[in-house]
């Protein structure tokens, strides 16, 4: 009964929504916050249902039969196989949007990293896919996995130049371990740096955070890091 009338407050608000667009209405009280809260949950929801062409006379029909608990023309069997069957159509859309999402970022990685090369002369393309620019040499050991480091950096979304994070008047340099974890980029462009050095690197997607991500980096979302090696420790 609560899945059903779950799903019935979901046709409900699928209906509105296909509706002409209304002002928000104030919210009086906590009762009405809370109201208002469920709601727009709910919406979030069915925004993953906008591939289903919906009969909107039973939609309301089944919302009415659930609200009062009628008797439903479909038993609990039939039901469960029905809602097993969107839950599959959901992960269908959602796979087909991110192989497109894939498609538009490695165009968009594959014209960036054309020009930066044409350019930039500065700039070389590691062997791992990712590229680099030498920003200062320093004239100290080299930086290899399993030894501990201490480094400050600036990060920039890749497209836009956008300030994403940094070490610098925020926080003391990280210590950490080369490998221990990193992103796969991070991991092999911190091996070309000797303490002293400054690096610019250009990192695809596929050497940063990946196609999911991590919060709360989207995925598909490549970076540019500018790193600077004080310190490499013996232990």
């Amino acid at each position: 009964m609560k899945q059903r009338l779950l799903i019935g407050a979901l046709a409900l608000l699928l209906l509105a929504a296909c509706g002409e667009k209304s002002k928000a209405p104030r919210l009086e009280n906590m009762n009405d916050t809370l109201s208002w809260v469920m709601g727009e949950n709910l919406g979030l929801a069915l925004d993953q249902m906008e591939s289903f062409q919906l009969d909107y006379n039973l939609v309301m029909q089944a919302m009415k039969h659930t609200l009062d608990d009628k008797e439903q023309p479909l038993s609990d069997s039939a039901f469960h196989d029905m809602m097993n069957y969107i839950i599959f159509m959901q992960q269908q859309e959602a796979l087909r949007k991110a192989e497109g999402n894939k498609t538009m970022v490695d165009r968009q990685q594959e014209a960036y990293f054309a020009n930066l090369e044409k350019e930039n002369p500065n700039v070389k393309k590691h062997p791992a896919g990712f590229y680099y620019e030498v920003l200062k040499q320093g004239k100290g050991r080299t930086a290899e996995v399993g030894l501990r480091v201490s480094f400050d950096y600036r990060s920039f979304l890749m497209f836009s130049g956008e300030a994403y994070d940094q070490t610098y008047g925020k926080r003391d340099p990280i210590l950490h371990v080369v490998g221990k974890p990193m992103f796969p980029g991070l991991i092999a462009g911190m091996q070309l740096m000797n303490e002293g050095s400054i690096y610019r690197f250009y990192f695809p997607y596929q050497l940063a955070f990946g196609e999911r991500g991590s919060d709360p980096i989207p995925g598909f979302t490549p970076f540019i890091y500018e790193v600077e090696l004080h310190k490499i420790y013996n232990d």
